[in-house]
């Protein structure tokens, strides 16, 4: 079955022509279908609607769950088109059912996976607050490349580091730099080859099943931490077993 990506203003470093090619390498049917708002082609009440709708989405307290988007205050933000929307944190399932709709009356192959590149940070609750994530699956699948620096926790002793720093109250500048090949940073130029292995994740999950793969070597792991993102997703292979799930997808 065919697999169609989207943007919706992803890092600047996501080359999602070069998550194609590594989709098509691996005999995966992918075609990359440009920004998402501008294919599905929304008519200027569609889009009051989504932006309303996606503005209720939003979580302005991360203890609090939102269990209906009418309970939730709309705060009157104007909708970040092509503008820096990292600072929000918006409640994932939420988010997604939002697209569901948008995408099950705008296309004509609902069984085709879909999945949007996007700079939103997302999260899921669960223990008693919101967690950021980096992928949502489901239709559409969402992948955050905001999500990727800030959902992975940065190495254990940074945040000694930091603590310590603020204590004395030092400047935090340079921490981020003595730390800089421990963790992930906007616009790395390694996010494309963490996020072709990021996507992997879904497609298994949406059409065998699988969602993660407990080799932790293997690119389809489920890392929690930075240097495993570096180490896994960046520097890691497909092991022969999920090879062989890939295999059964096409």
């Amino acid at each position: 079955m065919p697999i169609s990506l989207y943007s919706d203003n992803p890092s600047k470093s996501l080359k999602i022509e070069k998550v194609v090619e590594f989709l098509k390498s691996l005999n995966l049917e992918a075609k990359y279908r440009g920004d998402f708002h501008q294919y599905l082609n929304l008519s200027e009440k569609e889009f009051d609607k989504y932006k309303t709708v996606l503005d209720l989405s939003r979580v302005f307290d991360i203890e609090k769950p939102i269990d209906s988007l009418e309970e939730n205050i709309f705060h009157g933000e104007y909708f970040q088109t092509g503008k820096d929307v990292k600072r929000y944190l918006y409640d994932a399932n939420w988010l997604q059912r939002v697209l569901f709709k948008l995408f099950l009356s705008k296309i004509d192959s609902p069984n085709d996976l879909h999945i949007i590149y996007t700079d939103r940070l997302f999260g899921t609750f669960g223990s008693k607050r919101y967690h950021a994530r980096v992928v949502l699956g489901g239709q559409p699948t969402l992948i955050s490349t905001s999500g990727l620096i800030e959902a992975p926790a940065r190495p254990r002793e940074y945040y000694f580091a930091k603590a310590n720093l603020l204590q004395s109250g030092n400047d935090l500048s340079e921490l981020d730099e003595i730390y800089k090949d421990k963790f992930l940073d906007y616009n790395d130029e390694k996010i494309t080859k963490i996020v072709s292995a990021y996507t992997l994740q879904p497609i298994l999950y949406y059409f065998t099943g699988k969602e993660f793969c407990e080799n932790r070597g293997c690119s389809l792991f489920n890392s929690h931490w930075q240097e495993e993102v570096l180490s896994v997703q960046y520097k890691g292979k497909i092991c022969s077993e999920c090879r062989k799930e890939i295999k059964r997808i096409k």
